[in-house]
């Protein structure tokens, strides 16, 4: 049974009816596929970009506070005459570093036996501390321990505001007389709210798309930030993200990288999770989707009618009618259905066609035009992420006081110069240099003008060494300039020429700044990168030991 009258008007209206849904199917089913997999595409990768800047820079921060400590523990001003620890005067210096570094909830010093003989706020003095593992880990070396709750402190601090527990990273590195001979440890509590300060530095990408979570994960995959998360990770999910750039598990679109390591004999095994709901990543193509149908489903409707009503032609007019829809259908689109009827009703039929004809190419302009806006929103989505990328790989790889590269950056730099040393046997060397009494200076001027001292001393290094030469801050008052192409007597002579530089041109303030320099060059027996930087620090050691403001090389 039909449902409508087999007539040519009902035939036409069903067939342009029907050609409007399928002009409309390609656009859908394109936006649908293609479109969507390459928006999903793009938001991986920019997942898998923001998932390593956010690792790099938990791994920086956790190898400044290191170095802090194991600068700390190399400080001889707080020995006395005898090389003895004065406890007072490392508990004032204690808690000075306490008080410039928010974070740290406890810093200490215990002796061989494990007893705490100095400490910030003298927590913990006189208290047994040798089964601790940082004291145990710390005896052996520097150390960074993962992240657990408070024992010994969790009664001496103030309590968590949401009445949680106290969390802390240790640091931990060991003290040794001016001998050589080890004397004790030197610690760190750090609270593990230091974590919403840090990763506080890529806010300005999490707001852009707010709906991006982020988690840090420890070894067993347990989230560790934010702290009292209430999601549960799919350990199948995360297995597969480890050997990938990015994953979707049909609810979220994910990235998952690797927190680079600072001692590979004590891991921590961090990583960090990005992801997004697919819900968020589609949301552009199902609103397009919708639209299009929404257009689709009206131009068909407008088309069934005024096919309808043009419907009722003779054959004539008809056949002229078609030869020139054929035209415009070959490309020919200035072809016009100029065709002369002898009615008034052949005469409203063409003009309806001719209407209809106009509409369909204005439709397709629109689409056209639609299509390219909204291929240039995603090119500019794309470049603003990308912006936001390089913004943190350049604040992960600069000093942000003095302005010049910093270790990230020197270990990449001289890992490459390794590598063409073991390729071409092309030798270079490196100078340490070290800002003699520089605490004194903080001490006497305040942190502001120890501050000045180090861009000023920044420049002056910059001035005084080649254009094809680098230079890193890598220490609090420690700068590290590489060397490329140069042996050892022309590294010296860079280095006194530093030296020289600096020591005769008047600060600000402090008038005078001397630097004590070791120099090394890299050899083709070297292990690895790292081998030349440790000859060097050791020239820089015996230069302050030879009384500071002089250059020794080490030919170890």
């Amino acid at each position: 049974m039909r449902l409508l009258p087999d007539t040519f008007r009902n035939r036409l209206a069903l067939l342009i009816g029907s050609l409007s849904l399928v002009v409309s199917l390609p656009y859908y089913l394109y936006i649908d596929r293609f479109y969507g997999a390459q928006l999903e595409a793009d938001r991986g990768n920019a997942l898998t970009g923001l998932a390593m800047s956010v690792a790099t820079l938990l791994a920086e921060n956790l190898r400044e506070r290191q170095r802090e400590i194991d600068l700390l523990a190399r400080t001889p001003i707080y020995l006395d005459d005898d090389g003895r620890v004065d406890n007072r005067k490392l508990t004032a210096m204690l808690d000075r570093l306490k008080q410039s570094y928010a974070y740290y909830s406890w810093i200490g010093f215990a002796d061989m036996r494990g007893i705490v003989r100095a400490a910030s706020g003298d927590l913990l003095v006189g208290q047994d501390v040798s089964q601790r593992p940082w004291f145990q880990q710390g005896r052996q070396g520097s150390f960074v321990g993962d992240l657990h709750e408070a024992v010994l402190l969790a009664k001496l601090l103030p309590a968590e505001p949401g009445g949680g527990p106290l969390r802390f990273i240790d640091f931990a590195a060991p003290v040794q007389d001016a001998d050589g001979r080890q004397i004790g440890v030197m610690a760190s509590h750090a609270h593990w709210s230091w974590a919403d300060a840090i990763l506080g530095r890529i806010e300005p990408v999490r707001r852009e798309h707010q709906d991006v979570e982020l988690f840090i994960l420890d070894a067993r995959d347990r989230i560790i930030y934010p702290e009292n998360a209430g999601v549960t990770l799919d350990n199948a999910f995360l297995a597969r993200l480890s050997s990938q750039r990015w994953s979707e598990d049909g609810q979220y679109l994910a990235a998952l990288r690797p927190v680079p390591e600072l001692f590979p004999d004590t891991p921590l095994n961090w990583t960090v999770l990005v992801r997004q709901p697919l819900a968020g990543v589609r949301q552009d193509v199902d609103q397009l989707q919708r639209a299009l149908l929404l257009f689709g489903a009206g131009a068909a409707l407008v088309l069934l009618v005024l096919a309808w009503l043009g419907a009722r032609r003779t054959s004539r007019p008809i056949e002229q009618l078609a030869r020139l829809a054929d035209r415009i259908r070959r490309g020919d689109e200035s072809a016009k259905l100029d065709v002369h009827a002898s009615t008034r009703e052949l005469e409203t039929l063409f003009q309806s066609i001719s209407g209809m004809a106009e509409t369909l190419l204005a439709r397709k302009g629109e689409l056209e035009r639609a299509n390219e806006n909204l291929e240039s929103k995603v090119a500019e989505r794309t470049r603003q992420l990308e912006d936001a990328n390089v913004q943190l790989e350049s604040l992960a790889r600069k000093d942000a006081l003095t302005g010049v590269l910093n270790r990230l950056a020197a270990n990449e730099r001289l890992e490459e110069e390794f590598r063409r040393l073991q390729r071409t046997g092309s030798v270079y060397s490196v100078l340490l240099l070290d800002i003699d009494y520089f605490k004194r200076i903080n001490d006497t001027h305040g942190h502001d003008v120890g501050d000045q001292a180090l861009q000023f001393t920044a420049l002056l290094i910059r001035a005084s060494i080649r254009a094809t030469d680098f230079l890193y801050r890598v220490g609090g008052e420690e700068f590290l300039v590489l060397l490329p192409a140069t042996g050892q007597e022309d590294a010296l002579g860079v280095a006194e020429k530093i030296r020289a530089t600096v020591e005769s041109t008047p600060a600000p303030v402090v008038n005078r700044i001397t630097l004590s320099v070791g120099t090394a060059q890299a050899r083709p027996s070297d292990r690895n990168a790292e081998s030349v930087v440790k000859r060097a620090d050791q020239g820089l050691y015996a230069a302050k030991g030879a009384g500071r403001n002089c250059i020794m090389a080490c030919m170890d």
